[in-house]
């Protein structure tokens, strides 16, 4: 059993060499048209998450609210 575990971790080895890409030193660094189109995609799902999470807090507040009313009636 060892010489087939020697034998399939050498295969396995292999090809995560082969599909490995190497850095290059005059690879080419994203531009700055990319990283400022990153920030305003990272920029607006924040904000499509926090104006999200605002509008359930009110409704949930508001929930509350009724809730509360009901249960003083009762």
């Amino acid at each position: 059993m060892g010489l087939f575990e020697i034998v399939l971790a050498g295969c396995i080895h292999a090809g995560r060499q082969q599909k490995k890409q190497h850095h290059r030193a005059d690879a080419e660094l994203p531009t700055t048209g990319a990283v400022i189109t990153r920030f305003a995609a990272a920029a607006t799902f924040l904000a499509v998450t926090i104006l999200v999470l605002d509008t359930a807090g009110e409704r949930y507040e508001r929930q509350l609210a009724t809730n509360a009313v009901a249960a003083t009636r009762q």
